[in-house]
């Protein structure tokens, strides 16, 4: 397994069961599109028991040191993203990245070349305003600064707040509480041409809670 070498900045993505099978591939583009960056893919051992039972081509980049795997016992569904990864590397920067598509360009050094002049942001790629809160989109790429997170692992340990599936939403109202700004490298609900999705059907966001009300549920529950 890849160790973390310096490197300027870390990709972290996790993925589930019906998306294991092409995590692989979204990981071979992460490796073409972005290389010099650190790639973290955070897996649970209440979903996958060892690496045992992940597919060979994903064995192949384990074995070969091209990745790391940090294993986390529950599943926390989406919110394994980033915060795991942020919580072993509090000295950089943590880029999100979604399991289920391809790269298309290098929007990691994009983003951290803009957070190089910014760094008291988090920035993203896509920009989305729900509630009068303001957060980014994972597939397409957000940069959090280091460590802007810290402490916020106590939060899934809440069901209320996995069970909206919204961690997107929960970045947006944890930074609204810390005082972190996003910045947006696109207008409001534009489509960046970030990647190409080759398994939307059965991404964790399709479970999503599109409401008004988990904005103030999250803003209750976060302090």
């Amino acid at each position: 397994m890849k160790q973390y070498n310096g490197e300027k900045a870390i990709i972290s993505l996790t993925t589930w069961s019906k998306r294991i099978r092409t995590t692989a591939r979204t990981i071979f583009s992460l490796l073409k599109q972005c290389p010099g960056f650190h790639i973290v893919l955070v897996l649970s051992h209440e979903e996958f028991k060892d690496e045992s039972v992940l597919p060979d081509d994903l064995k192949l980049l384990i074995e070969n040191d091209v990745i790391e795997i940090l294993w986390v016992e529950k599943n926390y569904r989406a919110f394994k993203k980033i915060l795991f990864t942020m919580d072993k590397y509090k000295d950089v920067p943590i880029i999100s990245a979604d399991d289920g598509c391809v790269y298309i360009r290098n929007y990691a050094e994009e983003l951290y070349n803009v957070w190089l002049t910014n760094r008291t942001s988090i920035i993203s790629e896509y920009h989305q305003v729900v509630g009068g809160i303001p957060w980014g989109g994972g597939g397409h790429g957000t940069l959090f600064p280091p460590n802007c997170f810290d402490g916020a692992l106590k939060y899934l340990e809440d069901r209320k707040i996995i069970e909206c599936n919204h961690d997107d939403a929960f970045y947006g109202v944890l930074a609204k509480k810390r005082g972190i700004p996003y910045y947006f490298l696109n207008v409001l609900h534009a489509q960046p041409k970030t990647m190409i999705e080759v398994d939307e059907g059965n991404g964790l966001c399709r479970n999503r809670v599109f409401k008004d009300s988990v904005y103030r549920e999250y803003l209750n529950l976060i302090k």
